[in-house]
């Protein structure tokens, strides 16, 4: 029954003029390259971005170390008896991105039982028409530790006042610092 019917639309096909066939064919081809797009999705510059990949956050990692490191260098070099000095930073971990959510709650009753759904959709933006993902919080990496190497580091009072320095900008314990002198 079925194969009559598909061969008569055939032969009805067949019997129309040559521009009406094309016209078919490719309202046919883009519906199949709709179709195909949906099933292998590409990666194109306007896709939504969600996460930033491991380079970038290694990247955000080392240039938070430089920046620290730089001021570090920057204040210290103005504390009385340190002279020169080199910085020396260490990090635990890299730059984390804490995104915005919806979270949507949903129930389902279902005859005596009665359920909650939660879904969360993180939320976007969109930034000169590009889809990004809104960035809630950055959390930093951890600083483990900080060594600082100056011309007075051989000095008790000069090495004390570097870790008191250090320790107050940086909020780690005095214990996380290591100061010395130049050769």
């Amino acid at each position: 029954m079925l194969k009559n019917k598909v061969e008569g639309k055939i032969k009805a096909l067949k019997k129309l003029p040559a521009k009406t066939k094309l016209v078919i064919a490719v309202g046919i081809l883009g519906i199949l390259l709709i179709f195909l797009s949906e099933m292998f999705p590409a990666n194109s510059k306007t896709d939504s971005k969600v996460t930033p990949t491991e380079s970038t956050a290694s990247d955000d990692t080392d240039s938070y170390k430089e920046q620290i490191e730089k001021e570090l260098k920057n204040v210290l070099s103005q504390v009385r008896g340190v002279g020169e000095c080199e910085v020396m930073v260490t990090v635990e971990g890299t730059t984390e991105y804490v995104y915005a959510e919806n979270l949507t709650k949903s129930t389902d009753n279902n005859g005596d039982r009665t359920s909650d759904r939660y879904e969360n959709e993180i939320v976007m933006t969109d930034n000169d028409g590009k889809k990004e993902a809104l960035v809630r919080k950055i959390i930093k990496p951890q600083i483990c530790g900080v060594v600082i190497v100056c011309e007075g580091g051989g000095d008790i009072k000069v090495n004390e006042r570097v870790l008191k320095a250090v320790s107050t900008a940086l909020g780690i314990s005095s214990s996380k610092i290591c100061v010395e002198g130049k050769k």
